[in-house]
């Protein structure tokens, strides 16, 4: 989707982009990442306006690390400011851009949350398990690994008695786990189902603006992970350019 941002990614050997204009809003980022999402749907949801430039991952571009030294996506960058981390950027956008409180000021409530947010690293890693294993044995342990996250997610539903983790509405916490939950959703169809509250929230959560403007169809995330080649080639060569590219207006090739 077009909020994800649909720019070619560069990569080794590409020349840096201009800076970005005057309280011009820039995220360096990939089409595909989840961390990237989590601060594409904080800047939906507020309905920041910013620009676009992605990165190849695989072979990223030299230039890059002098913006962000980890080498990482989503980075920030503001009138000579960068700021990067998923969680860290999407929280500065909350904080400083006008709209809707994203984030819960209430201490007990912000505790809680964030305490949900590390049993679901469960969810994250058995996404990742399944998605990267070759045999069936390692889905079959992926699959229960992800139980556990999806399963706090279900308890914590049923004890807060709301639709969404924040509340009435998708919050914060929300968007920082939607990202997984939704490849969950691609790649493990049968597992979301299983959890009753668990399924409703995965519905309600596709309804949201926010959502439905940074989340792909089912065929493209499966076309970049491209895992039947990669199967027949043992490779995992990710298909980084595919569906709608945009290309720059500067020059991107030496």
């Amino acid at each position: 989707m077009a909020g994800m941002g649909n720019e070619r990614h560069l990569e080794t050997g590409s020349l840096a982009p201009p800076p970005p204009g005057k309280d011009v809003v820039r995220v360096y980022g990939m089409k595909f990442c989840p961390y990237v999402q989590r601060l594409k749907l904080v800047l939906a949801a507020k309905e920041v306006k910013h620009e676009t430039i992605n990165i190849n991952l695989t072979r990223k571009p030299e230039w890059y690390f002098e913006k962000n030294p980890r080498g990482l996506v989503p980075t920030l960058e503001i009138n000579d400011d960068v700021i990067f981390e998923s969680d860290i950027t999407a929280a500065y956008v909350d904080a400083v851009y006008p709209g809707r409180k994203l984030m819960t000021e209430i201490p007990l409530k912000k505790a809680k949350q964030q305490m949900l947010l590390g049993d679901h690293g469960k969810t994250v890693s058995g996404f990742y398990k399944y998605v990267l294993s070759p045999d069936q044995a390692g889905k079959d342990e992926a699959v229960e690994t992800a139980k556990l996250g999806l399963g706090a997610l279900e308890k914590f539903l049923k004890q807060a008695k709301s639709a969404f983790v924040c509340g009435d509405q998708p919050g914060f916490m929300d968007y920082m786990m939607w990202p997984h939950i939704e490849r969950i959703g691609v790649f493990i169809p049968d597992l979301i189902p299983t959890f009753k509250l668990v399924k409703k929230y995965f519905d309600d959560m596709g309804l949201d603006s926010a959502v439905k403007a940074c989340r792909h169809s089912n065929e493209l995330h499966s076309k970049f992970f491209n895992i039947e080649e990669n199967l027949r080639t043992g490779e995992k060569r990710r298909m980084y350019d595919c569906g709608e590219v945009l290309e720059y207006n500067f020059p991107n090739k030496k």
